[in-house]
Formats: C-alpha cells, structure tokens, sequence
C-alpha cells in the first residue's frame, strides 16, 4: 500500500468514522428487528400449537357429544328419567361418566370438567337431559401432549376460572388469559408466554392453553438480536475496511482485485439470482438468490459443470440470448422466460445473460406466480369469450330476425324468439353476477349476513326454482330430515350456493336421472347435500374443483360449459358464513356435494 499524507490520512479516517455512524444505527435496528422476529416467530408457533391440539381436543368433544346423543335417543335413558327412583338410579350406574338430570335446569358440573349436554324429549315434552363429563384432567393433557404437533419446550394446559390442570398438577393465574393472542402470565415462580380457546363456545370459562417459559423466548430473541448485530458489524466493518482498501493510493493491481471481491458480496446478496459460469461451463458463482429461488443448494452447483448441476440447462443456455454489454439507457434487455424442472417442481424463470471476459452472468428472477397469474387471465379470457359468444349470437340472431321479418312471423315464433332473448340475457346476467360475485369475495367487499333461518323452507324454495330449469328426463328429490334447527347464515347467500350446486349437477348429468336435495341435522349444525347420477369426478381432480376458473372440461369436448367460479363462489360464501363443503364422487356413478352451516340453536333428541 502506498502511504499517504498525513493530512489526507485524517480527512480519509473522518469521512470513514461519518459513514460509519449511520451503518452502527442500522446495525442495532436491524438487531431489534432481528428481536422482534424471534418474538413473533415463538407466537406464531404457540398459536399453531393450539389449534392443532385444539383440533384433538375437538375429537374427543364431539366423540363425547355422540355419546350423549345415542343416550338421550335410547328408550332406558327416557324411561328412566320418566320414572325418577330407582329406574333413574340404576341408569345412572351403568353409564359412568354421565349425568342423567331430570328437567331442564341446569345442575352444577364437577370441577374441571368440560361438558356435552342434549335434552331427552318424549312425546313432545322435555323430561330431561343428558350430560357426558369430559374430566379435564392429567391423563387427558397427557394424551393430547403426546402429540408431535407441539414444539420443545411447548407445553400443554387446561383454564378452569383461576386454575392451570398441568399434566403434572393445578396450580393458580393470577390473571386468566383474555382473548386469542399470547400473553406473558405468572405460572409458579416463573414467567409464561401463554395463548388459550375456549373449550365450548366464546362465553365458556374454561380453556385449553399452550405455554412456553418467557425466558426461553426472549433468550431466543437476544440470541437472534445479537447474532444479527455481530454480522452487520462484521459486514460494516468489511465495508469500512474495503472503502478504506480502494483509497486513490492503492495500486491498480489491488484495486482491480478490491473491487472484484466487493462485487461478489453483491451478486451474494441481490434479490435476483445471479450464476456466473466460465468459459468451460463450470459454475463459479451461484448467489443466495439463485439458491432461494430455485431450490439448488450452492455447494451442489458452485464449481461444477452447469449442464451437470443444473436441470435442463443446455436447452436454458440455447433460448437466453447472451448481451455483449450491460443494457444502456434507452436500450432493452433480451429478457427470456424459461422453465426449470427442479424434482417434479417445474419453476419459470425470467432471465438475462451478459457476456464477461472469462465467462458468462445470467441473472433471472422468479416468474412462476406471474405465469401462472398470466395463465388464468388467459384461461379466464377464453372461457369468458367462450361463454359470451352463445348467448350474444343467440341474442343478435333473435333481434336480427325480429326486426327484419317481425311482421312475417307467427305469434308463436315470436314469443319463441323472445323468450330465447329473455333466457340468454338471464344467462348473460348470471355470468355477470358471477365475476361481480367473484371479485368482491377476491376484494373482502361482499356482505353476508348472520340470521336463523328456516333450512326446510329454503331447500323447498330451491327444489321449485330447480323444477323450472330442469328437462323432462331429470327429477328433483327431496330428503329432509324432521326436526331440523334454525340455521345461523344469510338465507339469501345459502339459497345461491344451493342453486351453484344443482345447475352443476343438472349440467354434469347428460343422460338426466334423479338429483336429490337433501338437509339433516349434523353435529352443532346442518347439513345441506346435493346427489347426482352424472358423470362423477376423477379422485385426482376433486380438491381442485372448488378452484376459481377450474373446469373438469376445460376444452369443452363434452359440451359442459361454465366460467369455472360457481364452485368457487360456493366455497367462499360458505366459509364466510362458518361452514364448510366438501365433495364425495365416483367416476361414472355421480357426484355427492355436502356443506354444513351452524344451528342457530339445539334442538332436543326424541327418545
């Protein structure tokens, strides 16, 4: 290195110390960042943790609920809760457990205990009630704990008022956890990052909770803070030590080298994927991008042949035209989208490629959500043209006709030709409703409403609007169940999935046959179906059928057309009023689409 004077030494030294102050500031922001992650991470995980044993939980509440359901329907239980004495009492022994309560009031339950209760009804009058105990107890947590779904040092507890039921003894809060979002609690003599549901329903006092010590998170957390603030001072250091490398004094040689290696750490952290391969075709420089983006781990492609560790790469190289230069101002880049088949996984990539003195840099980027983006505007494209050009030949051919031979035609063939009009708008209308319905479902927008509602009425009003679409050889069967709860949903959104579901079934049924519409009771709701005799859907393609723009026939060569969003639409209306759909089918034996809505209340079990 060559010296330099004093004077400039000092003023280098300065301008160094001023550049430094704002990287330290970032470094330290970037450290409290890095905190704030690990914090967030360890929530993310606790709420995880959660609803996966809450969804184990689940099972064992609803196993309990059809015990309670199979009692309270049995001729013992009822005659026993009839007769009281000895009758009721000799039930009571046989089914540990379980409390047989005569009336409706409600007795009070065990001490940490979850409950299931359904009413006995005979002929008419509630004589009582059946409540299966859940125990909240060690065994219980013990076996929901023995799950893999919890992280270390995750554990499992139950919320009965002030007390935690551990697996290893209850102890007492001395605040109970509000809400759904972690909090730190006193547990003992330590601190506890804690989260909670409740068992049965949002007024119920009782929870099940996932707790972490405090302390194991915020050590995570300050190991992360100081992991990052001791790489960004090594970074800001390296960048300090390199500006201070290429000072004016240093030799040609040296910076030319200087400048090569800062260059690298560049390419290393782009958010593009850079590869560098040399002239013989060996991979010298392959980014954290390039590894991010594609999968290919640096040490399996760095320093290897490219056609070797890269998958497909010759005919790659074939199609990426490679620039003598950089593009310039005012100049286009020769950009190619190229696929790359990474273990079965197929990636688009948009690259770029620019010749160097002892190689060649391609640069590319991830354009497989943009390829498949541009693949449904075109898939959507089609199928709306597709879908718009019958009704719209139809319609012009009709008025065409009307207005030039109106006056020739016969009174019956003008109302023919009106009512083709009138049922092709309709259709013209649907599909508009459809894409309207579509993007304020994408957009968050449409409003559905919560209100009890009556299923039968509405399955019979959707049977009478099906009779009307429906040819002489396909029949509408009802199947509804007696009893049946007020469901909680908007009757409006529910009627419009009901009539998604049987044009489906008329459409995907060409040889006609019976379609059932049938509504029972399921569990805490109500369960609406929709059965066919038509083609049914292959076991491949049937998670894929509620897919917006997914059609079973997309080329048409079946004649069953569609704009791909009616099951789409189905799906998203029935999430949003808290239920769930679901499809049972068989290739040529047809097709079973049920969804299930929340009951608006319960409803007692006949004997």
């Amino acid at each position: 290195m060559i010296a330099l004077p004093a004077q400039r030494r000092l003023r280098l030294a300065g301008a160094l110390v001023l550049l430094a102050i704002p990287l330290v500031v970032a470094v330290w922001s970037l450290g409290a960042f890095s905190a704030r992650r690990e914090r967030n991470d360890a929530d993310q995980q606790l709420q995880a943790g959660l609803t996966r044993s809450m969804d184990r939980y689940q099972v064992v509440a609803d196993s309990a609920a059809r015990r309670g359901r199979k009692l309270a329907a049995s001729t013992e239980v009822g005659q026993a809760l009839q007769r009281g004495g000895r009758s009721l009492a000799r039930a009571r022994s046989r089914h540990p457990g379980v409390l047989l309560i005569r009336g409706t009031s409600r007795p009070p339950t065990p001490a940490a205990t979850d409950v299931r209760r359904v009413y006995v009804t005979v002929r008419g009058r509630t004589v009582g009630q059946v409540i299966v105990l859940i125990p909240l107890g060690r065994e219980l947590i013990a076996d929901l704990a023995g799950s893999p779904d919890l992280k270390e040092g995750q554990r499992l507890a139950f919320v009965d008022g002030r007390s935690l039921i551990l697996e290893a003894g209850t102890t007492q809060l001395r605040a109970r956890p509000q809400g759904q979002r972690p909090v730190d609690v006193a547990i003992g003599d330590s601190e506890q990052r804690i989260v909670a549901l409740p068992l049965n329903g949002a007024q119920s006092s009782k929870q099940l909770a996932v707790f972490e010590p405090t302390s194991r998170i915020d050590a995570a957390a300050d190991r992360a803070q100081w992991r990052a603030v001791a790489v960004g001072l090594a970074l800001m250091a390296a960048l300090l030590s390199l500006a201070y490398a290429v000072a004016p004094a240093i030799a040609r040689s040296r910076v030319s080298r200087q400048q090569r290696d800062q260059a690298e750490r560049v390419l290393a952290h782009l958010g593009d994927g850079v590869v560098v391969v040399d002239h013989e075709g060996v991979v010298r420089l392959w980014n954290a991008a390039a590894e991010a983006i594609t999968g290919l781990r640096a040490k399996r492609v760095a320093n290897r042949p490219a056609a070797d560790a890269i998958p497909g790469w010759q005919a790659i190289a074939a199609l990426v035209p490679v620039a003598r230069a950089p593009a310039r101002g005012g100049e286009l880049s020769s950009v190619e989208t190229v696929p790359l088949d990474v273990e079965g996984r197929e990636i688009w990539l948009s690259m770029v490629a620019v010749a160097l003195a002892d190689g060649t840099v391609y640069a590319f980027r991830d354009a497989t959500d943009e390829r498949r983006l541009e693949a449904l505007r075109s898939q959507f494209v089609a199928t709306i043209s597709h879908e718009l050009r019958t009704p719209l030949a139809s319609l012009h051919g009709a008025a065409l006709t009307l207005r030039e031979h109106g006056d020739e035609l016969s009174a019956q063939t003008q109302g023919d030709l009106l009512e083709m009009i009138a049922e092709q708008s309709k259709r013209l209308a649907d599909l508009v409703e459809e894409i309207l319905i579509a993007g304020q479902l994408d957009s968050g927008t449409l409003r559905v409403r919560a209100e009890p509602f009556d299923p039968e009425e509405l399955v019979r009003s959707a049977a009478m609007i099906a009779h009307a679409r429906v040819g002489e050889d396909t029949t509408i069967a009802l199947a509804v169940e007696p009893l049946l709860p007020k469901v909680q949903g908007d009757p409006e959104r529910t009627r419009q999935v009901l009539l998604n579901l049987l044009d489906n079934a008329v459409k995907y049924s060409p040889r006609g046959g019976q379609i059932e519409l049938g509504v029972a009771p399921a569990g805490d709701g109500v369960r609406f179906s929709v059965r066919d005799e038509g083609l049914g859907i292959p076991l491949g393609e049937q998670e894929r059928i509620f897919d917006k723009f997914y059609r079973l026939d997309p080329d048409q060569r079946g004649g069953i057309g569609g704009s791909g969003l009616g099951l789409y639409i189905c799906r998203e209306l029935v999430r949003s009023m808290g239920g769930r759909i679901w499809v049972e089918s068989e290739p040529g034996r047809g097709t079973l689409v049920s969804f299930e809505l929340p009951a608006a209340q319960r409803v007692p079990v006949p004997v």
